[in-house]
């Protein structure tokens, strides 16, 4: 009956052309969908993920698009030139050894973004429904980061995915089940990859203070308090897979946010930075075979040769690429590739590194340029001054900071979870700045 209730609801929000409640619901559920709402579960053909977009693309074809704000010049090309890229990068799939692999990265991570950043740009009223959005996405969080302790305690994946597997930290020799045996599981919630779920919880963690800041003083207390919780959740989910780059762009971040400040604030930034290395000094004393193998210089090394090998697969394909989502199947394929006493790891784990390799010239340059005026769009925003443009030009900034950091080490351009996450993120903070009274006023300028 509430399934029947909800289906229902829905097809008549999509008659009225208005699906702000099913983005929000969307928000709330969308990390347990993989797992729980794919089917079949083996190569599933049903997804939330795809329900979803089907349901804002036909709620498109009912809206109305009468007095909607102009999305601004330098969005639009930013636009055109990932559409360029979507074009090269079609091009590439039928060069990969699997192309329906390659098909559906296609789809779900860089299309299926662009159409949800495209919707929330049209057609998401999002000052109507920041406390809503707000709470939702603490709970979000929270839940999140249940889910990851609770696999770190238990030492297990608790959503198991067919594409997913545990990943370790520390002796793998040991037996996982031995107590006494230093070994740290690497959560992954209900996400496929470690990645996937320490990037959603650093992206919630900058949302969520975006959203209070928005919101100001018109916040009850018992929102105040899930606003502490929320926070302290994105960011242990953010941390708790042990990603070394995900601490240095955190850290970064609180040192550029040192410099907006002054005073006291600048000092807190500044601690805060103090104190993470502290933290980490005494997660070192306490485990340290874990971080001697998240420290081994081996590591290092690897990372050099798969640059190597990256830019070897790269001029062997300079126009076109070895074909995308192909990479692995490339290396394979050539020799190997070694940096002293690290060899390559057959997989790029960099978003440029592997745009380059799998579709070559004809792709990577549309998706530079993409970037380049998608950033040149949110600094635009930065010079209209006003409190809400630099609110959202400071998010942007921090958000795109974390997100490029982590990959130039891992390729988390190619995980549609977090890319569908990171764009919606993305296109509420521009929603927000160009729907402000302030910006709206000079339009007409700010849209050329």
């Amino acid at each position: 009956m509430i399934l029947a209730g909800a289906l229902v609801g829905v097809f008549f929000e999509v008659l009225r052309g208005r699906s702000d409640f099913v983005v929000m619901g969307w928000v709330l559920i969308f990390p347990l969908g993989y797992y729980f709402l794919s089917f079949p579960r083996e190569h599933p053909l049903i997804t939330l993920d795809r329900a979803f977009l089907g349901i804002l693309l036909a709620t498109a074809c009912f809206a109305d698009y009468r007095d909607r704000v102009r999305t601004p010049r330098l969005l639009r090309r930013s636009a055109l030139y990932w559409t360029f890229f979507l074009l090269f990068a079609a091009v590439a799939i039928p060069r990969a050894r699997v192309p329906l692999n390659s098909l559906r990265v296609w789809l779900e991570a860089f299309l299926f973004p662009a159409l949800l950043a495209w919707y929330v740009l049209q057609h998401f009223e999002i000052r109507r429904h920041v406390s809503k959005l707000h709470v939702i996405t603490c709970v979000m969080a929270i839940y999140l980061a249940g889910i990851g302790f609770a696999e770190v305690v238990l030492q297990r994946d608790l959503l198991e995915l067919p594409s997913s597997g545990v990943i370790l930290a520390g002796d793998y020799s040991a037996d996982v089940r031995d107590p006494a045996a230093q070994i740290f599981v690497r959560p992954n919630g209900p996400f496929s990859t470690t990645n996937s779920y320490a990037m959603v919880g650093a992206v919630s963690f900058f949302f969520l203070l975006f959203l209070k800041r928005a919101l100001g003083d018109r916040i009850p207390g018992w929102q105040k308090w899930l606003h502490r919780f929320g926070v302290s959740a994105a960011l242990l989910e953010a941390l708790m897979p042990l990603f070394k780059s995900v601490l240095i762009s955190l850290v970064i971040v609180l040192l550029i946010d040192a410099c907006y400040q002054n005073g006291r604030r600048r000092f807190l930034r500044l601690g805060a930075v103090i104190g993470m290395g502290l933290g980490v000094l005494a997660l070192q004393l306490a485990f340290p075979v874990i971080f001697e193998e998240r420290a081994d210089p081996i590591t290092f090394y690897a990372r050099i040769a798969q640059e190597n090998q990256t830019l070897a697969l790269f001029l062997d394909h300079p126009i076109n690429g070895v074909g995308l989502n192909n990479f692995h199947e490339a290396a394979l394929s050539s020799p190997s590739t070694y940096y002293q006493t690290g060899e390559a790891l057959d997989s790029p784990h960099n978003n440029l590194g592997a745009i380059l390799a799998e579709t070559g010239l004809t792709g990577f340059l549309p998706f530079i340029a993409s970037q380049v005026f998608f950033v040149s769009a949110f600094w635009k925003l930065r010079q209209v001054d006003f409190p809400d443009s630099k609110l959202v030009w400071k998010t942007f900034l921090f958000l795109f900071l974390v997100y490029w950091t982590n990959g130039m080490a891992l390729t988390i351009a190619y995980f549609e979870d977090l890319n569908l996450w990171y764009m919606f993120v993305m296109a509420v903070l521009y929603k927000f700045a160009i729907t402000s009274p302030e910006v709206r006023a000079p339009s007409r300028e700010f849209a050329s």
